[in-house]
């Protein structure tokens, strides 16, 4: 038989099939085992109220899937209006915590099973296309070889690519992981004792939360004029925990929706959107820039709302800028899974999440907390309202 056939061989299609499984079990099979696994770690007598967002789709989309306008907007009078996004439920790792060291043993075994099916490809076609051009010099003739051994020689040359992709992608996930254990242990030891224990939280039921800060303008259709270190109807107010529950209380008067603070587990769930970064924008001090306002950018003064990157939910300023206060007690974190988690009983002081303008990146954390009395008005103590959803009948 001559080099290359007139006619495409019948066999190229089963070959063709043996080459996409073979990719199949050696790529394949970390993805499909990563979702078996996931889904095989949700508890099964445990559902929700609303199904928890998988992280991967867009809020209309979740929006539509449990039939929730995906933006809300609230009159408060005067033409002025408040605009909140759905946040959904979900799942998320509230504080800091401790990475666990990169499995490089585990990455190696991955990248020598590459090498090895590699070489063993590699070594078989040279053998064979050898064997072919040594019989052909010999009988000074044409290289010519059987339909068992040109078989032989394209799954040897399959073999070796389908290894020589293994331990390229094998040396590309080690490098990842231990990129991503370095920006971790970073988080880690940047962090304070109060961020720590991490717990793994369960928000069951999604909610509104306004898009930007409250700003003086909506606070005076509401309340009467209330003092702010830096006056402008588009800046964020700064008003004391006391004061921005009251503001709260108000609006719910008026719109007959239930408005309050969120929890501090809402807060960095929507904070968060999804990222385990530092920032909702990564983990570097320029990311922290294209996010929020703070001690190297803001000039020493607060700043009109919405004018930085917001987050993968539409949330702007949730870095820097002013404190956010919420509902909660301060008190420390409990060890252990949580659901819907309410903070403290009771307590001295509420807790603050965001930092603020005249704060270094370290205090801006999404996992960063700090509190103060509810009484307290100091320069940089702002706030953002949530809208609760009705629980779904059973």
């Amino acid at each position: 038989m001559s080099d290359q056939p007139k006619n495409r061989p019948w066999f190229q299609f089963p070959l063709l099939a043996l080459v996409w499984c073979a990719t199949g079990s050696l790529f394949g099979s970390g993805t499909a085992g990563w979702l078996l696994a996931a889904r095989a770690a949700e508890p099964a007598n445990t559902q929700p109220a609303y199904p928890l967002w998988d992280g991967q789709e867009s809020i209309e989309q979740y929006a539509q899937r449990v039939n929730l306008p995906p933006t809300k907007t609230l009159e408060l009078g005067g033409g002025v209006t408040l605009e909140l996004v759905l946040i959904p439920a979900g799942k998320f790792v509230m504080g800091t915590p401790e990475p666990k060291p990169v499995d490089e043993d585990g990455f190696r075994k991955k990248i020598v099973v590459g090498q090895a099916v590699f070489a063993v490809g590699v070594a078989v076609l040279l053998v064979l296309i050898g064997t072919v051009i040594f019989r052909a010099i010999r009988q000074r003739r044409r290289p010519q070889y059987s339909l068992a051994r040109f078989m032989v020689m394209i799954v040897a040359a399959g073999a070796a690519v389908l290894g020589g992709m293994h331990w390229w992608f094998s040396l590309r996930a080690l490098a990842q992981a231990q990129a991503e254990y370095k920006a971790a242990l970073a988080r880690y030891q940047s962090s304070y004792d109060w961020e720590k224990p991490a717990h793994n939280v369960t928000l069951t039921t999604p909610f509104y939360m306004a898009k930007f800060l409250v700003t003086q303008d909506q606070c005076q259709q509401v309340m009467s004029a209330k003092p702010s270190q830096f006056k402008g109807l588009s800046l964020p107010v700064q008003e004391s925990w006391n004061d921005a529950t009251e503001l709260c209380k108000k609006v719910s008067e008026k719109t007959g929706q239930t408005v309050r603070l969120p929890t501090e587990a809402e807060w960095e769930f929507a904070c968060r959107a999804g990222t385990t970064t530092a920032y909702y924008t990564g983990d570097a001090d320029a990311d922290l820039g294209r996010a929020a306002w703070y001690d190297a950018n803001s000039g020493g003064k607060t700043h009109p709302v919405g004018q930085k990157e917001p987050n993968a939910f539409g949330l702007y300023d949730m870095h820097g800028n002013v404190w956010e206060w919420c509902r909660d007690w301060y008190g420390a974190y409990e060890p252990g899974t949580a659901v819907d988690p309410q903070g403290p009983p009771e307590g001295h002081a509420r807790v603050l999440r965001g930092g603020s303008r005249d704060f270094e990146p370290r205090i801006c954390r999404s996992a960063c907390r700090l509190w103060d009395t509810p009484a307290s008005r100091v320069g940089g103590l702002g706030f953002r309202v949530v809208v609760v959803v009705a629980p779904r009948p059973p």
